[in-house]
């Protein structure tokens, strides 16, 4: 799904090398879930135990209930411990009646689109983009996590990648899957995100409403 940004040196290291796995929350149904499928759980299970992402010892999560449980789960597993952030959190979409196809559309389409009283992309993108960065200052020459929904982890990729939003992209995002990034004096991509090693891979649109896709 995605093209790698920059491959690595080998054998060169200059600088202090941060990993960081971008992991997405487990399955749940509808934009406004608060609770994953039994499905999603077993995938985060699956996921931890996969080796796909190793010796993380600190997990970021969004504040939401799926990026907690999720959290959760993975801490357990990983023998590690959790830390919230809200500037991991999911798009403000703004209507609390919930956000249609259209205004998603339209969204992707356009980074600088705004719902009523809710965030853009390009905003997201910035502020989402800010938070990991200070989160690796932190980090250096370390590895750690972040577990947030596949929005975000969209979002990351094109900040890192200055690639072009598309709405398709988000919709053939997985549950449970893992991206790795590194970071010295700047991001690269070392591994897309994948979810293909779980026994039931499931994506967005699997997940959303007929209506929305």
């Amino acid at each position: 799904m995605f093209e790698y940004v920059q491959e690595r040196e080998i054998g060169k290291r200059l600088e202090p090398r941060t990993i960081v796995y971008v992991i997405t929350v487990g399955e749940y149904r509808g934009l406004n879930s608060q609770k994953l499928t039994e499905r999603g759980e077993n995938q985060l299970l699956e996921m931890a135990r996969s080796r796909v992402a190793t010796g993380v010892r600190i997990l970021y999560s969004a504040t939401d209930k799926v990026s907690g449980k999720s959290a959760e789960i993975l801490a357990k597993e990983f023998e590690s411990k959790v830390q919230k952030m809200d500037c991991l959190d999911m798009v403000k979409f703004g209507d609390k009646s919930g956000i249609t196809k259209e205004e998603l559309e339209k969204m992707w389409q356009n980074e600088e689109y705004q719902p009523k009283n809710g965030e853009s992309l390009a905003e997201v993108r910035e502020r989402f983009g800010t938070c990991m960065g200070s989160i690796v200052a932190n980090h250096q020459d370390d590895v750690f996590a972040v577990v947030v929904d596949p929005f975000l982890a969209v979002l990351f990729y094109t900040h890192i990648a200055a690639a072009p939003l598309d709405v398709n992209e988000w919709y053939s995002a997985g549950y449970a899957a893992c991206a790795t990034y590194e970071y010295s004096r700047g991001w690269s991509v070392v591994m897309p995100s994948d979810n293909s090693y779980l026994s039931e891979p499931t994506t967005v649109g699997d997940s959303l409403s007929d209506e929305m896709t």
